[in-house]
């Protein structure tokens, strides 16, 4: 009998040092990230995987999260929905990931959010779509976004428009997911405010000439031209626009368009042309008042050194990042079910801007990060 009871409490012993093993500080941090590094949207994924990789690095080489260390496993969803929701299942079944970064494709985690949660694993998604967290659908459970939402988009621009005493517009939209979001919210903003879309025309997503829908809209003659579009069909919308001698300083671009790699796409189309975007994008207009505009002005240094020039979308790679780890830090844990518990309360003065979330909405951007923001001498700086 005291044989096997010592037996016993040796394998409780065992068992009990397996279990801590399992969660050790010196385990690994696994995240998977989909992003679009070919298809339509490439452009949108190099930026991501620049964003993620350095600031994986910077949390790394600060010693990590309570000696952790994140590894990052980084996968091409091709800007194809299919593809993202096996890239979603390879992250889960295969890498057993805490977490999982989706890119700017909106569609490619629309369509996997339900094995997301199914598989109770959570998403933070870089894309826009409103679809991605709807809080009606009870597949959102898992998963979290943090670009701002095309509402929040709209009414920003058409606020704009509206206290510029604009009262007719143009509309050109992408043919997806986020193109028909971004024309039902700003039609919506848009008669809200007493303003008339003359015009509305749309694209499909690999369009490489926007000649007609461009000429269609200038010829009803509005007082400005919204643009729901991301890169490369932002820019060549703008140089069509050039081309029909419409004024940039009349054309509104959602955050997608890209920032820099519209400036770099339009070329000279690009001058003078407003976006809504966070405000990091302007961040040398900013004065180091506050923690968090200091630790912008940071980030947009660190970036820029490391890669050349500041990408405006880079903050949201960050921050996504950056949550991950806070919700580590908080749990203790590299549990995925408790990482999600812990995302849905997180809070962080992100390089984004104030981002919050709740059980009620897992899109957490707040509309304070948005401004209306102009193309001067090649450089994004605030509008006013």
């Amino acid at each position: 009998m005291l044989g096997a009871l010592l037996s016993a409490v040796v394998l409780v012993a065992m068992s009990g040092c397996a279990a801590e093993k399992k969660d050790t500080p010196a385990g690994e941090i696994k995240i998977g990230a989909s992003i679009e590094l070919s298809g339509a949207t490439q452009v949108l994924g190099a930026t991501f995987e620049k964003a993620l990789n350095l600031k994986v690095k910077q949390i790394n080489d600060a010693g990590g999260v309570g000696g952790r260390k994140i590894k990052l496993i980084i996968r091409d969803n091709q800007t194809k929905p299919d593809v993202g929701l096996a890239n979603v299942n390879h992250f889960i079944d295969n890498e057993k990931v805490s977490a999982i970064i989706s890119g700017g494709c909106s569609a490619c985690i629309v369509n996997a959010k339900a094995t997301a949660t199914t598989k109770k694993t959570p998403v933070i998604a870089l894309g826009s779509a409103s679809g991605i967290t709807a809080p009606s659908d009870p597949n959102t459970k898992y998963v979290f976004k943090i670009s701002p939402n095309p509402a929040e988009d709209a009414d920003a621009i058409v606020n704009e428009l509206h206290r510029k005493g604009i009262k007719k517009i143009g509309l050109i939209s992408v043919q997806n997911v986020y193109g028909q979001d971004g024309k039902a919210k700003v039609t919506e903003k848009a008669k809200a405010k007493g303003i008339e879309i003359v015009a509305a025309e749309e694209f499909g997503q690999d369009d490489k000439d926007m000649t007609i829908q461009v000429g269609k809209v200038v010829a009803k003659e509005p007082e400005a031209v919204v643009v729901w579009a991301v890169m490369p069909a932002a820019g060549l919308i703008a140089q069509a626009l050039q081309t029909a001698k419409y004024p940039a300083g009349q054309v509104y671009l959602d955050a997608g368009a890209g920032a820099e790699l519209f400036v770099k796409g339009a070329q000279s189309a690009s001058e003078g042309t407003h976006m809504v975007f966070p405000g990091i994008l302007a961040i040398n207009d900013a004065v180091a008042t506050t923690p968090q505009v200091t630790a912008q002005k940071a980030w947009f240094r660190d970036y820029s050194a490391a890669y050349g020039t500041y990408s405006g979308f880079a903050s949201f790679g960050a921050d996504a990042v950056q949550m991950i780890a806070d919700a580590v830090k908080s749990t203790g844990t590299t549990d995925p079910d408790k990482i999600r518990d812990a995302l849905e309360k997180a809070q962080l003065d992100g390089m984004t801007g104030p981002i919050k979330m709740t059980a009620e909405n897992h899109s957490g951007l707040q509309a304070e990060a948005l401004k209306i923001v102009v193309v001067r001498n090649g450089e994004w700086r605030l509008a006013s």
